[in-house]
């Protein structure tokens, strides 16, 4: 496991976060998951995969960065939400770690940990990308957006 040089996003290297949903409705959900996830790791090759210890496409995208030989570093949370290691901490680490999010959903529920975690990460003005699997295989895919304002780098 390679650690990030910078806690707070190194805005030099290319941290993915890697999120979504602990479950699929379509039953060939998780299959399609690991080949988008297999994609963008192998499209776009990033310094380091975030995620949380959650079971679903977080697990995944562990798994998947370990079998590209992609560095990773998955975050573990207690169940409770609040609290200093609860699920919402552990979500603020990686959304304030990574330079982009990819979250994988079986639905539009921004209300999840991985609808959570992109949210910050769009607030932090860093690219988004949601991907929504639907009951029959479909792929509804927003493509990543563009942060509205870019730094210059120093001079």
């Amino acid at each position: 496991m390679i650690l990030p040089t910078h806690t707070s996003g190194d805005l030099t290297r290319d941290v993915i976060a890697i999120v979504g949903s602990l479950e699929f409705v379509c039953p060939a959900g998780m299959a399609i998951a690991r080949n988008i996830i297999a994609e963008e790791l192998t499209g776009r090759v990033p310094d380091l995969v975030v995620s949380t210890g959650s079971d679903g496409v977080d697990k995944l995208a562990i798994a998947v960065a370990g079998e590209l030989g992609v560095p990773a570093l998955e975050f573990t949370a207690h169940t409770q939400w609040d609290g200093p290691h609860g699920e919402k901490a552990t979500n603020a680490k990686v959304a304030a770690l990574c330079t982009r999010a990819l979250r994988i959903s079986c639905r539009r529920s921004r209300t999840q940990g991985s609808g959570w975690i992109t949210d910050r990460t769009a607030i932090n003005n860093r690219p988004v990308r949601r991907i929504v699997i639907g009951y029959d295989g479909t792929v509804q895919d927003s493509g990543w957006s563009t942060p509205t304002t870019v730094e210059a780098p120093p001079t």
